[in-house]
C-alpha cells in the first residue's frame, strides 16, 4: 500500500478537507503498514531489532543469542564504506580465510608472542619471525623476469651488511648447486670486495691487490686465463707476500679474521 495523505483543506474548517473518520482511517492504515514492516517493540521483523546503541540480529533461530552491530565512541566524524561486492566481513579475532587480498606495509606481530609465525594449511609453523629492538637492517626478496634470477638481498641502514644462513644444532645448510658471484680483471687494480670468484685476464703481467676480508670464513677464488702472469698481493697474508698465477693456474684463499690463507691451488707460486 502506498502512503495515504490526509487532506487538510484550503483553510481551517472550510469543509473541504477529510472528515475526522476518513483522516483516522488513513492514519490507522499508515500505522498498520509500518507495524507490519517494523513490528512491535522496535522489531524490524523477527530477526532484526533496533536498540538504543546497536542493531541486533537474531539469526535464523529465535533464541538467547544475537549479533549486535555497534560502534566504538567516535572521536571525529568517520565514514565506513561497504564494498561493492558480496562476501563475509573480516574481523580481527576470528579464524577466517582471506582470498585475493593485497597487503600494503603489513605488520606481522602478536602482543604476547616474541616470534610471530606464518602457518601452513595444517596450522603448522611455516615461517617464524624474530624481532630485534631498534633494527635498521632487513632482507629484500625480489622476483624477476624470464631468464633472470630471483634475489634475496641484505638491505637496510648500514653500508655493509652480512647475510647469514644458520642450520640448527649439527645440521648443515644444503644447497642444490652453488655458483659464486664473479668479476674479471683486465688491468692492474684491486680485486672486487663484493665477488668471490675473480678471473685474471691480461696479455701481459697483471698486478692485483686483495683487501682484508670482513667475515671469518670468507673465501676468494682466483684463476688466470690471460697470457701474462697475475700477481696477487693480499693486504694481510699468513703464508708470504704474493701469489703468482701463470696462465691457467688457480688459487683459493680463506680469511681467518686476521690473515688470508691459501687453502688450495693449482700451479700457484707463493712468495
Amino acid at each position: 500500500m502506498t502512503r495515504q495523505s490526509i487532506s487538510v483543506g484550503s483553510a481551517a474548517n472550510d469543509g473541504t478537507g477529510d472528515t475526522l473518520r476518513s483522516a483516522g482511517q488513513k492514519i490507522n492504515s499508515n500505522f498498520i503498514e509500518l507495524f507490519n514492516w517494523i513490528g512491535d517493540s522496535n522489531s524490524l521483523n523477527s530477526q532484526i531489532s533496533l536498540e538504543d546503541s546497536a542493531i541486533a540480529f537474531e539469526g535464523s533461530s529465535t533464541d538467547d543469542f544475537e549479533t549486535r552491530l555497534a560502534v566504538v565512541n567516535p572521536t571525529a566524524d568517520r565514514v565506513i564504506l561497504l564494498p561493492d561486492a558480496g562476501g563475509t566481513i573480516v574481523v580481527t579475532s576470528a579464524t577466517q580465510t582471506l582470498t585475493n587480498k593485497t597487503l600494503t606495509s603489513p605488520t606481522i606481530s602478536a602482543p604476547t608472542i616474541t616470534a610471530p609465525t606464518i602457518n601452513d594449511a595444517n596450522s603448522n609453523e611455516l615461517i617464524k619471525f624474530t624481532t630485534v629492538a631498534s633494527a635498521v637492517n632487513e632482507i629484500t626478496v625480489s622476483n624477476n623476469s624470464t631468464g633472470n634470477p630471483v634475489i634475496v638481498s641484505a638491505t637496510g641502514g648500514d653500508t655493509n651488511i652480512n647475510l647469514r644462513l644458520d642450520a640448527k644444532g649439527t645440521g648443515s645448510v644444503r644447497m642444490s648447486k652453488v655458483a659464486f658471484s664473479s668479476t674479471e680483471i683486465t688491468a692492474n687494480g684491486a680485486a672486487s670486495a663484493n665477488t668471490s670468484y675473480i678471473t685474471c685476464n691480461k696479455g701481459t703481467a697483471l698486478a692485483v691487490t686483495l683487501a682484508n676480508g670482513t667475515l671469518i670464513g670468507e673465501s676468494k677464488i682466483f684463476t688466470n686465463k690471460g697470457a701474462g702472469i697475475a700477481t696477487i698481493t693480499p693486504a694481510s697474508f699468513a703464508q708470504g707476500t704474493t701469489i703468482a698465477l701463470d696462465q691457467y693456474d688457480a688459487a683459493t684463499l680463506v680469511w681467518d679474521g686476521t690473515n688470508w690463507y691459501v687453502s688450495g691451488h693449482y700451479g700457484a707460486t707463493i712468495a
